[in-house]
């Protein structure tokens, strides 16, 4: 019955190494560490504040210190201190890790100045989940959700990125492993398990538990299929309301009777329903005794019978599930088994990569058959799907070649080949058997295949070997130890004379299986990465970052054909660990950010340099100014914007793309003089502005020459400067005289008693003032 289609897994929040941080800055503090992982220890702001501190767990003093010095540290192959931050890093947690951890410090004159304890609980990590769904017999869907390993698990389900509501929920709490939904609910149902120290989460592709089928019964003789346990929509007529009365019997039993939109009587309404403005009559969980013949009469309005159809309905079990179980036989071939649960009438199809699979792959069987056997090099996302007249569901498995395969090419005298343990070598022996009227194999003296030409006389291991005469090669599969050594081909020619004799070395190793990348933070930032192979015999590895081979400015120490190296602090990306020998090759890549630290290159104001990389989260070093810079605004008279200057805290003077370093900012009369003076094309600016106006001014005394009773001259206003300061630091001034810039303008004055010479020109006077 169950229906849930498109189940698939997801992991989030996984790393391979779990990392906790924990503030024991405050008596009392309760710390969790991932069992096998790192817990971070805040002990307290920086080391150097302390002129003495010893750490103990139950009595035991596992770290000592002077300031920035550390003296002892009992645990010192797996943990770090860093005095910069105050923070003790103990890797690879135990159950023996746990318990009561005291720190107390001491005053330069050895005077107890703090005694303080943290609690620190291991707890073993979420490593998995697994989400189950079930459909029950109503039709709601009950759904478990495991999670392995972790301890002290806490639950939460979402559906479709929201809580579940009581509209969706049936039973259960949204924080318990196990909830029942209701019958109409579907979407993506994730589940998150966490603990103190983890937090996973896994979701799954949920459908509803009914299957539904629709037939038009509208044509006399019509042929329906209902799901059993599920639901069927007949299709009676267009709309009830055309219809003066009807009746549906099922095995001359009258089971539904109305008039138009009208329902008189329904034999089944705790489990159907008739709509009637569309004439589809539902039936739900249907049972075999649903199935037969269905009549609907219809009668006019005087009672005469004006339609009389028939229907028929099958019951039928849909496809509950399809499980692929992919087998390998003895000559590498791949024999795959599709089975159906519950289904009637099954129908199977195949595809290979989304296309039907062709004659090249396929070894045999029919595609349509629920057994199919393919050949040796086949590999790819196979799919078999299962339908019949009430259902279809389809399941897919992703296949490889059975085993690891090698090839070697043995037509030269002593070559060297290598096999894989437990999977295959191909060995080309000669070019074509044809070619050749008599050859021997021999393995450790022992003829293990003879033939003429094209036909195999004799193969001692043909339980699990194969010639194929048309390319001289020899495969040989489900490698053993025993199956290494020397072999020699010997060839006669048609009178029984040998004519050549050639031996090749045969080497069987371990390929490699899986490959685990294990990243780790350490004291000061660096990581450290671990590469392990499962089962490779004479691995050799080889690492990219970010699809490129790793330079001396990412690797701290450590070659990159080893299996452990460590990154520098600032490097990030995706880390690609590729692992090899003679037979086979695997990569695994892990995507690693940087361990939170940034580096600080600073002097204070107390003069001390500091370049060193500390912990971001807890910097308290070359913190920078937030003082905003001082603006000064020129504006020249008429105009409506001006040139506007920026002075920062540094004493830099920035105007458009320019910046200048003054010494000083606390006299803003000289900085303005200092930015005029070096601003040249603000200055020729100016400059041009300032002839134009005394042509202006002239021009118009020329024409006022003949004009004594005159009553007003003008002046050229030449421009307006304003000084403003933008909150922040107060500025300084400096002590003296202040230059008051003023304003020049054309404005209205007493007529003079005695005119200046008629050529001569009034620019403007600066006055001093204190």
């Amino acid at each position: 019955m169950e229906a849930v289609i498109g189940l698939f897994v997801m992991l989030l929040g996984v790393s391979h190494s779990v990392e906790t941080y924990c503030d024991g800055r405050q008596d009392g503090a309760q710390c969790y560490g991932p069992l096998g992982g790192t817990v971070v220890l805040q002990l307290m702001t920086k080391a150097s504040e302390r002129h003495k501190y010893q750490w103990f767990n139950k009595n035991t003093l596992i770290l000592e210190g002077r300031r920035n010095i550390v003296l002892s540290n009992q645990l010192e192959n797996r943990s770090s201190f860093t005095a910069s931050d105050g923070t003790f890093r103990i890797n690879k947690l135990s159950r023996t890790d746990g318990g009561e951890y005291r720190l107390i410090s001491f005053d330069s004159h050895g005077t107890q100045s703090e005694n303080r304890a943290l609690q620190l609980t291991i707890q073993a990590p979420v490593s998995s989940v697994l989400l189950v769904p079930e459909c029950l017999s109503l039709g709601e869907m009950k759904v478990s959700c495991s999670s392995e390993g972790a301890e002290s698990p806490q639950y939460s389900w979402t559906l479709d990125d929201h809580a579940l509501t009581h509209s969706e929920l049936l039973s259960g709490n949204t924080d318990t492993n196990s909830i029942t939904l209701k019958q109409h609910v579907s979407g993506k149902l994730v589940c998150s398990v966490k603990n103190k120290v983890s937090s996973v989460s896994t979701e799954v592709k949920i459908s509803t538990c009914g299957v539904e089928t629709y037939c038009d019964g509208r044509q006399d003789g019509a042929q329906c299929y209902g799901p059993l346990g599920g639901t069927v929509v007949l299709q009676l007529m267009t709309k009830a309301s055309a219809a003066h009365k009807y009746q549906l019997l099922n095995k001359n039993t009258v089971i539904l009777e109305g008039r138009r939109n009208n329902i008189l009587s329904n034999k089944l309404e705790n489990r159907s329903s008739f709509t009637a403005s569309d004439g589809t009559f539902r039936i739900n969980k249907l049972n075999r005794t649903d199935g037969g013949e269905y009549r609907l009469i219809i009668f006019d309005s005087d009672g005469t019978q004006s339609e009389n159809r028939a229907l028929q309905l099958t019951i039928q079990a849909p496809v509950s599930s399809v499980l692929l179980v992919p087998e390998c036989l003895s000559l590498g071939e791949m024999k795959v088994s599709c089975s159906s649960e519950g289904a009637e009438s099954p129908q199977y199809s195949w595809t290979l990569d989304d296309h039907a699979l062709t004659h090249s792959e396929l070894l045999s069987g029919n595609t349509d058959t629920n057994s199919i056997t393919l050949k040796q090099h086949v590999s790819g996302k196979l799919v078999c799907s299962v339908k019949n007249k009430v259902s279809s569901v389809s399941t897919e498995v992703k296949i490889s070649t059975c085993g690891v395969e090698t090839y070697c090419d043995g037509r030269q005298d002593g070559a060297q080949c290598y096999g894989p343990l437990g999977g295959t070598v191909v060995l080309q022996l000669m070019t074509k058997a044809s070619a050749t009227h008599k050859y021997q194999l021999l393995n450790k003296n022992t003829v293990i295949l003879e033939g003429r030409m094209n036909i195999v006389l004799s193969n001692k291991l043909e339980n699990r070997s194969s010639f194929t005469a048309s390319n001289g090669t020899f495969r040989i599969n489900k490698l053993s130890r025993t199956d290494g050594g020397e072999y020699r081909l010997i060839t006669f020619d048609s009178e029984g004379t040998q004519s050549e004799k050639r031996a090749l070395q045969l080497s069987i190793q371990a390929p490699v299986s899986s490959v685990l990348l294990v990243p780790e933070c350490l004291s000061l930032g660096e990581m450290k990465v671990s590469c392990s192979s499962e089962g490779a015999e004479s691995p050799q590895y080889s690492w990219t970052l970010d699809d490129h081979a790793l330079t001396h400015s990412e690797l701290l120490s450590g070659n990159t054909d080893t299996n452990s190296i460590t990154l520098k602090q600032h490097v990030s990306g995706k880390l690609v660990c590729s692992v090899k020998n003679k037979v086979s090759s695997v990569s695994t890549e892990v995507k690693i950010s940087t361990c939170g630290f940034i580096f600080i290159d600073c002097t204070p104001p107390n003069g001390t340099h500091i370049s060193q990389w500390v912990f971001a989260a807890n910097n308290t070093l070359c913190i920078e100014p937030t003082t905003a810079p001082t603006t000064i605004t020129a504006t020249p008279a008429g105009k409506e914007s001006g040139i506007t200057v920026s002075i920062n805290p540094s004493n830099n003077i920035t105007s458009s793309n320019k910046t200048v370093t003054h010494p000083s900012e606390d006299s803003w009369d000289f900085i303005l003089k200092d930015y005029l003076t070096i601003t040249a094309g603000v200055l020729a600016a100016l400059v041009l502005l300032l002839v134009v106006g005394i042509a202006v001014v002239c021009s118009q005394k020329k024409k006022k020459k003949n004009k004594p009773k005159e009553e007003d001259d003008q002046e050229l206003t030449y421009a307006d400067v304003k000084i403003m300061q933008r909150p922040g630091r107060q500025m300084q001034q400096r002590a003296g005289p202040e230059v008051e810039y003023g304003e020049v303008m054309f404005s209205e004055r007493p007529r003079q008693s005695v005119r200046p010479a008629e050529d001569e020109c009034v620019y403007a006077k600066v006055r001093k003032g204190r």
